[in-house]
C-alpha cells in the first residue's frame, strides 16, 4: 500500500515538475522570441541610419546645399558642412531643430513632414535669404532635410527679364534709326544720302554684333560649342579682330594700336577665338571716348600665351570687377551704353574652353580705363 502512495506521490510531483518546465520553456521561448524582435528591431533602426548616414556622406560633396539628418524628435542627428555654413559652426548633434535654426517656420515644416504632412517641398527665409527646403522621410525614423538657396536664382531670374527688356530697347533703336534714315533718303530729304548710308550701316552693325552674341550664346548653352585646338599664329589672331574692329575705332577718331611679340604660335581654335577678342575690343571701343586710345599687346608669359586690351574709358568700379563677366550683368560704366551684356561672358567661356583664363584689371580713375587679359596654351609651328 505504501509503495502505491510513494508511487502516487512520485507522478503527483513528476507532473508538478513538468508542468513548471513546460511554463518555463514557453517563457523561455517568449523572452527568446521578444529578444530576437528586438534585436530585429535595433538591426533595422541601425539600418536605416546607416543608410541616412550614407546619403549625407554621399550629399557632403554639394557645398551650396544644407543637409541635415533629423530624429523623430526633431533633434539634429548629422549635419554637413554646408549646413555648419548657414546655421552656426557651434551647430551639434543632439540639438533641437529650433535651438539650433533660430528658424519657427522651419521647425514648423519639419514637424509637418514628421506628423505625415503631404507637403514635403516649401519655400522659405533663413537669415533673411530664400531657401527651398525639401524634406525626405526615413520611414519612422525620421527624415532628411534640405536647404537650397534661392537667392542666386532669384539674382539670374530679374537678370534674364532685365536682359529680355534691355534687348528689346537694344534693337528698337538701330531699327528705328534705319527706317527714320532710310525714310528720308526715299523721300529725298536726305542732305548728304552718303553719309545717310554710312549711318545706316553703322546701324546694320550693331545690329549683327547682338545677333552674333545671341547666337553665341544659344551655341554654349546648347553645348555645341565645340573647340578645335591648333597651332596658329597669334599675330594673326590679333590682325584679324583688329582689322573687323577697326572702322568702329575710326569712326570716333581713336587710336587702336598692336604690340605683339613676333613667331608667338598658341593652341586655338582661331575662329572662337578671334571673336572673344573681337569682343574684348568691342567693348573697349565701345567705352574709350573719342580721340581715345585702344591698345591690344600679345606676348610670352610663364609658358603661355597672353594677350591683353587696355582702353582709356573710365574704368571699371571694384564692386564690379567680380561680376564683369557675368551674363546679361551690366555695370555702372555699361548704363549709359548699347548693348546685351553678354560680350565678355561669351569670352570667359571661349577662353576658358580653350584652358585659359581670363581677368580684368582697372583702377576705377576716370581716364586709367581697364586692361582686359586672357592666355591660351602655347603651341609649336610644327
Amino acid at each position: 500500500m505504501w509503495d502505491w502512495i510513494l508511487l502516487g506521490v512520485t507522478g503527483l510531483a513528476a507532473l508538478a515538475l513538468g508542468v513548471l518546465w513546460l511554463r518555463a520553456k514557453a517563457k523561455l521561448e517568449r523572452a527568446e522570441t521578444e529578444r530576437y524582435a528586438a534585436e530585429q528591431a535595433h538591426d533595422n533602426v541601425k539600418r536605416e541610419l546607416e543608410r541616412l548616414a550614407a546619403q549625407l556622406a554621399a550629399l557632403k560633396h554639394i557645398e551650396t546645399d544644407a543637409v541635415l539628418v533629423i530624429s523623430p524628435e526633431r533633434t539634429i542627428q548629422k549635419i554637413n558642412p554646408a549646413g555648419q555654413a548657414l546655421f552656426g559652426p557651434k551647430v551639434t548633434s543632439g540639438q533641437s531643430v529650433m535651438t539650433a535654426t533660430r528658424s519657427v517656420e522651419l521647425d514648423d515644416f519639419v514637424l509637418h513632414v514628421l506628423q505625415g504632412g503631404e507637403d514635403n517641398d516649401r519655400q522659405l527665409m533663413i537669415n533673411g535669404l530664400p531657401y527651398r527646403a525639401r524634406a525626405e522621410r526615413a520611414d519612422e525614423h525620421g527624415l532628411v532635410l534640405i536647404l537650397r538657396d534661392l537667392s542666386e536664382l532669384q539674382r539670374l531670374g530679374r537678370a534674364r527679364r532685365d536682359f529680355i527688356a534691355n534687348i528689346s530697347h537694344e534693337l528698337r533703336t538701330p531699327l528705328t534709326s534705319i527706317r527714320l534714315l532710310t525714310e528720308s533718303v526715299l523721300a529725298g530729304t536726305a542732305s548728304d544720302s552718303n553719309a545717310t548710308l554710312i549711318k545706316i550701316n553703322t546701324e546694320v552693325q550693331a545690329l549683327e554684333q547682338m545677333a552674333q552674341e545671341l547666337l553665341d550664346l544659344a551655341q554654349i548653352e546648347s553645348g555645341q560649342a565645340i573647340v578645335r585646338l591648333l597651332p596658329t599664329p597669334v599675330e594673326q589672331i590679333v590682325h584679324e579682330a583688329v582689322q573687323r574692329l577697326l572702322p568702329q575705332a575710326e569712326h570716333k577718331h581713336q587710336q587702336l594700336r598692336i604690340e605683339t611679340a613676333t613667331d608667338l604660335i598658341a593652341l586655338a581654335d582661331a575662329e572662337k577665338i578671334n571673336r572673344a577678342l573681337g569682343n574684348l575690343l568691342h567693348n573697349a571701343i565701345k567705352f574709350t571716348p573719342p580721340e581715345g586710345s585702344v591698345t591690344v599687346r600679345a606676348l610670352a608669359s610663364n609658358g603661355d600665351v597672353q594677350i591683353s586690351v587696355s582702353d582709356t574709358g573710365p574704368g571699371i568700379a571694384r564692386a564690379d570687377l567680380a561680376r564683369v563677366f557675368e551674363r546679361f550683368y551690366r555695370g555702372d560704366r555699361s548704363r549709359a551704353t548699347s548693348g546685351t551684356g553678354l560680350g565678355l561672358a561669351i569670352a570667359k567661356h571661349v577662353v576658358e574652353a580653350h584652358g585659359g583664363r581670363i581677368w580684368v584689371e582697372s583702377s576705377g580713375v576716370p581716364g586709367q580705363g581697364a586692361t582686359f587679359f586672357f592666355t591660351l596654351l602655347a603651341g609649336e609651328t610644327n
